[in-house]
């Protein structure tokens, strides 16, 4: 049987709870061989014996709660992984499409279609959630008016950049056009996916663009999408980007 990082680091710590407990016990039975000496003394033994029983406690809490838990988190990563895998193989076969956005560097919408595809298809059979988040820079239209398209532009490269450092390795984002950009979230439910979400708009916000001698705050809203178990990838888009929509509207 193959055990991962964090189970042999576990496994340690009972080797070590284990010799620590055995100490214990031999210096409690050290203390009672010594009978009357000992209690002579005036010391009480109690404190060690309250200590060999928490040592007890920790090792069983441990090998019954902690463990289990750490084999199901180390399984489910794996599964991830192997997942992951599998999305990237299937795609190849439409290498021939354009998957990467040039102004951005992020993934296409073509990609971003084919791996929302391949996800639900994959994440139907373990039953693991996955989540569509959406995120709509504002004001960009604006902008470009004021400044340019160069202004615009920029802006979204640095967008782009911002929202890619707050996801995981296994999220997909990509940009859609129009200052839209969408992410797929992965075995993440909504409420997650919400604070996720969260995080990159105040990121966002954070990231300030230097514009001559004006500076411009990147401001951005988002909706999150969690999808049904059965719904199809072009059904779970479009509510995705209708909950931007609407979010969109009442944030002005």
């Amino acid at each position: 049987m193959r055990f991962f990082r964090a189970e042999l680091f576990f496994i340690i710590m009972l080797v070590l709870l284990c010799g620590a407990g055995l100490m214990l016990f031999m210096q409690y039975r050290l203390i009672h061989d010594l009978g009357e000496t000992y209690k002579s003394s005036g010391l009480s033994d109690a404190p060690l014996g309250i200590a060999l029983m928490l040592l007890v406690a920790a090792g069983i809490t441990g090998s019954l709660m902690l463990l289990p838990q750490i084999r199901m988190q180390v399984k489910n990563r794996g599964q991830l992984k192997i997942i992951t895998w599998m999305i990237s193989r299937n795609t190849k076969d439409l290498e021939q499409i354009s998957f990467t956005d040039s102004l951005t560097g992020l993934q296409s919408k073509a990609y971003f279609d084919s791996a929302l595809h391949e996800y639900l298809l994959q994440f139907a059979k373990i039953k693991h959630p996955v989540t569509v988040v959406m995120i709509g820079v504002e004001r960009l239209q604006q902008l470009c008016e004021q400044r340019g398209r160069d202004a615009a532009d920029r802006l979204l490269m640095e967008a782009a950049l911002c929202i890619r450092n707050c996801t995981r390795y296994h999220d997909v984002l990509a940009h859609m056009g129009d200052g839209e950009f969408a992410l797929i979230v992965p075995d993440l439910e909504a409420a997650d996916a919400k604070k996720m979400s969260a995080r990159i708009c105040k990121a966002l916000e954070e990231c300030e663009l230097r514009m001559g001698h004006d500076s411009h705050i990147i401001r951005a809203v988002s909706a999150v999408t969690e999808w049904n178990g059965t719904e199809k990838a072009p059904v779970l888009y479009k509510k995705a980007r209708a909950a931007l929509q609407s979010a969109i509207g009442t944030s002005v």
